[in-house]
């Protein structure tokens, strides 16, 4: 990484338009950092996170699509199976979750309001922004590259894509079915891939036997 000076929020506000908390004030040196002059913060013991970043920092909310036996087409449009390894996100990657509720409205002539049939909840809709970054903390695919062409692999996938993490455990999602996936270079930064995955969560009616 060239600029030593990337700041992960500026990209994040620069090219997906969100403002993060993500930060990271000494760019990629892997250096030990000294929080002076902050106050009224708590340190997290590092053993307490489930995964780590490269700088040894806890990572919260991290998540893994989970390798399996997957269904895909081939080019000549014949259904085929494609076996994947589990692959941890990038930890540069923010999730945003929303559910509709599925009902009918119904107006009612000389009266206020509607009539409303409640039929159950939508499907969880899931976008997932984030950056494919050099990474020597991660098991497997280290480089942005590597992230970026095991994403590209991922999109291959027409299947329920299995799902592990708290952060979509804690909304009973295991499964995720991809519907749109965009991957770009950042301008002006070399060795960095955005992403985003638009997705819906879901529920199969009966377990399925691979």
């Amino acid at each position: 990484m060239t600029n030593l000076e990337m700041n992960i929020a500026n990209l994040f506000a620069e090219v997906f338009g969100v403002s993060s908390p993500i930060y990271i004030p000494w760019g990629r040196k892997q250096e030990p950092f000294k929080p002076d002059g902050y106050r009224d913060f708590v340190l997290s013991s590092p053993d307490e996170a489930e995964r780590k970043s490269w700088m040894g920092t806890p990572v919260l909310d991290s998540f893994t699509l989970l390798g399996d036996t997957y269904f895909r087409y081939t080019k000549n449009s014949e259904l085929a199976t494609i076996s994947m390894s589990d692959f941890v996100m990038p930890y540069a990657t923010v999730v945003e979750f929303s559910r509709a509720m599925n009902m009918s409205k119904t107006r009612v002539i000389g009266s206020v309001g509607t009539v409303k049939e409640i039929y159950g909840l939508d499907d969880w809709q899931v976008n997932i922004r984030g950056f494919c970054l050099d990474d020597s903390s991660r098991d497997s695919q280290k480089t942005a590259e590597e992230q970026m062409q095991a994403l590209v692999m991922w999109r291959q996938v027409t299947d329920a894509v299995g799902v592990e993490g708290d952060l979509f455990r804690s909304k009973d999602i295991f499964g995720l079915v991809i519907e749109n996936m965009d991957i770009s270079p950042v301008q002006g930064k070399p060795h960095v891939y955005s992403f985003s995955i638009r997705a819906v969560s879901d529920e199969p009616i009966m377990p399925q036997m691979r």
